[in-house]
């Protein structure tokens, strides 16, 4: 099956292209059913004019791909691109450079945010995709010739839709813009491995009132979580629902544990998670972390739904999706405290299109 690529050599030969060619176009199609990560089961490249698949399962050299990834003078081109890239990163143990991310892109070139490449490639190439494969579990072998098609096709004229979404962005003025913000994927950080200890920040709140004491027990039963996830190879889920961690921090005992866990293991879970409760209890209370939500007075609230009803004006006259400029819990902090260097409203094509004008007329002293 020529499409696939089973052979270091050929694999070589692909990274080659992409390097001749100045491109190389990226997507990854895994599964992610019933273990702690994603199971990878081929990478689509696609360079020179070729599209072709790497077969994971074939136990390949990878370091000429992480080389090609790695490369600041080949453009990687994806469609939403952050899993993929961790993906691709993990497969290969290379940091991405030079990303051109059409997802992203096309927020700049009058199309909305979050635009899925169906669409997208639809409403700029008139180019329609077939979905026909979209159960497909790509770890079993063989592939079908129809499967490879179908995977490929997400590769395949990812070079042409960027050539065209930088048409659009240099029309509407907004490509200077839209070439800083893929300097994100070059940020090494974007694609590290989960932390346990700082897991408990991840987990939904919601309403709950927790005290120091009530933090150090999420802290710790989030971090378990997370460890016995990975241990185990399991989906965090499945060992302990966001709710089921909350009520043990405000409780400060292990109570009705939402889980998908059966027999012995089941039982040893609930004593691992009352041991971590115990322990977490005996925290000193000057080691406990702070509540991290930040509760804002309402003089800032009712700045921050002005300045979202502005920015959704402004940013149509910028040509460029309002969501991709900044969220409301952005906005919200930075109206707050506009002198915040780290927010990204404070820096960058940001600050020179939105930000300082936002400062003005809606930062609360």
């Amino acid at each position: 099956m020529g499409d696939l690529i089973v052979t270091t050599a050929a694999l070589e030969a692909a990274c080659e292209a992409a390097r001749s060619g100045g491109y190389l176009s990226l997507d990854t199609e895994f599964v992610w059913r019933q273990t702690y990560l994603p199971q990878l089961g081929i990478v689509q490249l696609g360079a020179g004019g070729e599209c072709r698949a790497v077969d994971c399962a074939k136990g390949l050299d990878q370091s000429p791909l992480g080389a090609a990834v790695a490369d600041e003078c080949i453009v990687k081109i994806l469609h939403d691109a952050r899993q993929d890239l961790a993906l691709v990163k993990r497969y290969t143990g290379a940091s991405p450079k030079n990303v051109f991310d059409t997802q992203l892109a096309a927020a700049f070139a009058g199309f909305p945010s979050g635009i899925g490449l169906q669409k997208l490639l639809f409403e700029a190439l008139d180019i329609g995709l077939a979905k026909t494969e979209t159960c497909t579990d790509w770890t079993r072998r063989p592939l079908s010739e129809a499967q490879i098609r179908y995977a490929l096709d997400d590769v395949r004229h990812l070079a042409a839709l960027r050539e065209e979404l930088l048409r659009r962005a240099d029309g509407l003025g907004t490509r200077a813009w839209l070439e800083e913000e893929m300097t994100r994927y070059n940020d090494v950080a974007l694609y590290d491995e989960c932390v346990p200890s700082e897991m408990w920040r991840r987990v939904k709140l919601r309403r709950a009132k927790l005290d120091r004491r009530g933090f150090a027990v999420l802290r710790a039963a989030a971090e378990l979580r997370e460890k016995l996830a990975m241990e185990w190879n399991q989906p965090r889920t499945w060992l302990g629902t966001d709710e089921s961690l909350v009520e043990m921090a405000e409780r400060g005992r292990v109570g009705r544990l939402v889980h998908r866990l059966g027999g012995g293991r089941a039982a040893q879970l609930r004593a691992l998670y009352e041991e971590a409760v115990a322990a977490a209890l005996e925290t000193p209370e000057d080691e406990c972390p702070e509540d991290p939500r930040v509760h804002y007075i309402s003089e800032v609230l009712d700045a921050a739904d002005k300045a979202v009803d502005w920015l959704e004006k402004r940013s149509a006259e910028l040509h460029v999706d309002h969501a991709a400029i900044a969220n409301r819990a952005t906005i919200t902090a930075f109206v707050d405290n506009v002198a915040d260097e780290s927010n990204p409203l404070a820096c960058g094509w940001r600050w020179e299109a939105v930000g300082r004008d936002m400062a003005e007329r809606f930062g609360v002293d």
